[in-house]
């Protein structure tokens, strides 16, 4: 017998993904569900659950109504209430519930994205226009505490397990190495006084000012989870500049993390307009690995709903590590945990996962302008909230901040401290 039932009338695919999505993360037990009133009354489950707004025994889940629905509504914003120390979107505040399924359902398929807003300059959903950020809520997993809260006040099992998810992007995986004499000699008319530098990287990649790839292979050992992604653009432009993609030390490199460190694809900002792109970045990594690959984190966390994750999928792509804000750190979709995304506009769910970050290196130091010891306290207090209540610090650094760049001087502990 489950441990529980749960009463759905009019089960649809928006209810099934966000039931599947509570349940499948938090709880540790069987849920049964079903859409057959006499069998929920007639069960002698230990938690009874309902979601209806019937008088019926067990606990209700308040049915706002609004996972009956199909479509995006524009200019549509849920009603938003504090409850206790929980903070809620779709509240009744009559009945003091909220309409936890489309909570979840609401930041899990970023709603909000789908409807019309003003781009940044990439064309990327600001963190400003969230609601979550508008609502000084984005630091904080507020769909897990929603979820912790509920399952404890109906008498379930938590699930409370941990995981660092330690993440790093190779955008240059070297300063100087590795370009041709054009390149070479442009960036030096720009930047004279580093000639120094750049002849003894041109002779010896390992003398690099971003070359911090022993170092990161050593961090990661312990760490099954992390994962490193390679940016394999070929096409030169303001914002992809890695090295010649036949460079020698960069296959190394590449070669040398993948035998003890799971590799995906760092799609450039030109694949990210153009899917054949992809495709050819895609093939590139996989023929050095001689191994699919099928995990990415987007460039400049360049993601526009639906057409980024729809060309992740036709790639092949089926985990996805672009969850965040470049900005400001916090939960882009109210969780710390792995999810099914949930393509809106075909009104289905699909087999891409997607696993969201939390905080990044780069938002510290150049968006918020903090010293290394401030971003070492801004992490962990998201790793201890984390920590308390269950799911996956996740976060992103770069091999340049790890390397001998003198603007990362000290950022080495900052990565340390997130590992701890």
């Amino acid at each position: 017998m489950s441990e529980a039932i749960l009463y759905i009338p009019g089960l649809n695919a928006r209810i099934a993904y966000a039931v599947a999505e509570v349940f499948q993360r938090s709880h540790t037990g069987q849920v049964h569900i079903t859409e057959d009133e006499n069998a929920y009354l007639n069960s002698a489950a230990r938690v009874k659950l309902h979601y209806t707004n019937l008088e019926l025994p067990g606990n209700r889940i308040y049915r706002s109504g609004f996972l009956d629905e199909t479509g995006i509504r524009q200019g549509f914003t849920p009603n938003t209430a504090c409850m206790g120390n929980v903070f809620c979107l779709f509240s009744d505040d009559s009945r003091q519930q909220f309409d936890l399924f489309a909570m979840v359902f609401w930041c899990l398929t970023r709603y909000e994205e789908y409807q019309i807003f003003t781009p940044d300059q990439h064309g990327r959903f600001p963190a400003s226009a969230s609601l979550l950020h508008k609502l000084e809520v984005l630091e904080e997993p507020v769909c897990d505490i929603a979820i912790n809260t509920m399952f404890t006040q109906w008498g379930l099992s938590v699930n409370k397990n941990f995981s660092i998810i330690p993440t790093l992007d190779i955008d240059i995986a070297f300063a100087y190495a590795g370009r041709g004499i054009v390149r070479s000699l442009g960036a030096l008319l720009k930047n004279l006084p580093s000639l120094s530098q750049r002849l003894k990287s041109i002779k010896n990649a390992a003398l690099d000012p971003n070359f911090s790839f022993p170092y990161i292979q050593k961090a990661l050992e312990n760490y099954p989870e992390a994962r490193v992604f390679w940016h394999c653009g070929a096409i030169n432009n303001r914002y992809d500049k890695q090295v010649r993609l036949g460079y020698k030390p960069l296959i190394n490199a590449i070669q040398k993390i993948y035998n003890g460190t799971r590799c995906g694809l760092h799609p450039s900002f030109a694949a990210f307009r153009d899917e054949n792109i992809m495709l050819q970045e895609k093939q590139h990594l996989e023929n050095l690995l001689c191994s699919e690959v099928a995990e990415s984190r987007m460039h400049y966390i360049l993601i526009s709903m639906p057409r980024t994750y729809r060309g992740l999928l036709k790639a092949g792509i089926t985990h996805d590590y672009s969850m965040g804000y470049p900005d400001t750190p916090g939960f882009r979709a109210g969780t710390s945990y792995g999810f099914t995304w949930y393509d809106l506009s075909d009104e289905q769910p699909t087999h891409l996962q997607v696993q969201p970050f939390c905080i990044m290196e780069t938002t510290c130091k150049h968006y918020l302008k903090q010293t290394p010891e401030q971003a070492i306290s801004a992490g962990n207090r998201l790793k201890a909230g984390i920590r308390e209540r269950g799911g996956n610090f996740c976060f992103i650094f770069h091999n340049e901040s790890l390397g001998k760049q003198k603007d990362w001087q000290g950022w080495n502990k900052v990565f340390e401290a997130w590992l701890a």
